[in-house]
């Protein structure tokens, strides 16, 4: 682990020193457009391609040294299945990433997000959710027959709602930060999540001080190997008892999501396009970037901390969550 870790140190520390001529090398950049994007400058959208290379090196080393994959051990794998992982994971980058460079449809992005899920579950059923425990239902839920449908469910969900969630400095990594710290504790797969966490930092420092953006490369990117931990964990590995963890752990970009999705259908409104309705940007419009993400990042862990640690029961944490959230949007909203 310390080999990798230095190695991937010094990698990261070139990049900082050589992140202007990499903008100019990759030629992606997010332009203003004074409505929904109101950075002063072109930003490089270049986080999800510094991620795709380290966590390539990092899958590399765990692959042919470590005899390891991901979440997932290759004794129980053959070649085509890791190959597949592997296409599923970075399939999503390279889709994420056209839609930086030019912008795809919602139509199209759902369509080869589909075809990329099916053809990951088909080879590899690892993938698949199979089943779920619920904290207040006796019997565990065995999906069966539903299981494909109910998995395709999952991941788009979980990357929909991450990618809607990405619209402030910081926001985005601070989200995963709290994710892999969950699976860190969960696991036992502890120096993967440990470097995920540093390299997400990496990331973060770069997007605070508006260096690079993550981009939908980079959401996709970590939306789909995050899922795709969470699914193990749970189904496969045992570490994660309830899938009520999951539920609390993204609850906050999962419940904008569906508010905003909702409101956007009552009006008749296409609910793919954007528009300053979300959370953060009621947010930043009446506090400063730390403190619009200091009250995200509080609102993120307060669930997996009252249901994890202090085992409030599942009902109270929403409840208390919900009050929360809706205190939060009813205030700013008066405020505007």
């Amino acid at each position: 682990m310390l080999l990798i870790f230095l190695f991937l140190f010094l990698l990261n520390l070139i990049i900082f020193f050589k992140i202007s001529k990499l903008s100019k090398i990759l030629n992606i950049y997010d332009i203003p457009d004074n409505k929904l994007k109101l950075h002063k400058k072109n930003v490089p959208i270049i986080g999800g391609i510094i991620l795709a290379f380290n966590f390539s090196i990092l899958f590399f080393y765990q692959i042919f040294f470590l005899n390891d994959f991901i979440s997932i051990d290759l004794n129980k794998l053959n070649f085509v299945e890791v190959v597949i992982s592997l296409l599923f994971i970075f399939g999503f980058f390279v889709l994420g990433l056209c839609d930086d460079k030019i912008n795809l449809s919602p139509n199209k992005k759902l369509f080869y997000s589909i075809i990329l899920i099916l053809l990951a579950i088909f080879f590899n059923e690892n993938l698949a959710v199979k089943m779920m425990s619920i904290s207040f239902i006796e019997n565990k839920i065995f999906f069966e027959n539903y299981s494909i449908f109910f998995t395709i469910f999952c991941f788009l969900i979980l990357v929909n709602a991450l990618n809607f969630y990405d619209g402030i400095n910081g926001q985005s990594c601070l989200i995963f930060i709290i994710s892999f710290s969950f699976l860190l504790i969960k696991s036992d797969m502890h120096y993967f999540y440990i470097i995920s966490i540093i390299l997400i930092l990496f990331i973060f420092f770069l997007n605070i001080s508006n260096k690079i953006f993550l981009g939908d490369g980079g959401i996709y990117l970590l939306s789909i190997i995050l899922s795709s931990s969470l699914i193990y964990e749970h189904n496969i590995q045992k570490n994660i008892i309830f899938a009520d963890e999951i539920f609390f752990l993204l609850l906050l970009p999962g419940f904008d999501l569906l508010r905003l999705t909702l409101k956007r259908l009552l009006s008749l409104k296409n609910p793919f396009f954007g528009d300053r309705d979300h959370i953060h940007h009621l947010l930043i419009n009446k506090y400063s970037l730390k403190v619009s993400n200091s009250i995200l990042f509080l609102t993120s862990i307060t669930p997996i901390i009252l249901f994890s640690v202090f085992n409030l029961n599942f009902f109270l944490v929403f409840f208390i969550f919900l009050s929360i959230y809706v205190f939060l949007i009813k205030y700013l909203k008066s405020n505007d």
